[in-house]
């Protein structure tokens, strides 16, 4: 036998309008937004906090864009994401070009070019 959870939930605007106090732990949730709450017992909706993490928060945690204004045949990067990341490079031409990229540890890679060249890297 299937069990079936349904969660609370309605649009945005009709949680703002109804602006219910959830009972603890109760999850209610944005359909048309894909947020959710979750009550405390205690603050209607309009005063309780998003939960989760927004796609906004999470890119830079997960990404980060390398711009190279000065042509170079050595491009050392320090990303900080704490993992080796996929690489794209692009000339200042907006094409892109290949390079050795060396990963020196997880914070930290070289991209070596056969010539000098300015542009951007794009690692995620």
């Amino acid at each position: 036998m299937a069990i079936q959870i349904q969660l609370r939930n309605d649009t945005a605007a009709n949680w703002v309008a109804a602006n219910p106090i959830l009972s603890r732990g109760e999850i209610g949730i944005e359909i048309d937004t894909n947020k959710m709450k979750i009550g405390n017992g205690t603050n209607s909706w309009n005063d309780v906090a998003y939960t989760g993490v927004d796609a906004a928060e999470l890119l830079p945690l997960i990404s980060y864009n390398h711009s190279q204004g000065v042509a170079s045949d050595t491009w050392s990067i320090n990303h900080n994401l704490g993992f080796y990341p996929s690489v794209t490079v692009f000339d200042s031409a907006a094409n892109e070009v290949e390079g050795a990229i060396v990963h020196n540890d997880l914070n930290n890679l070289t991209i070596t070019f056969s010539a000098a060249i300015s542009g951007s890297a794009n690692l995620s």
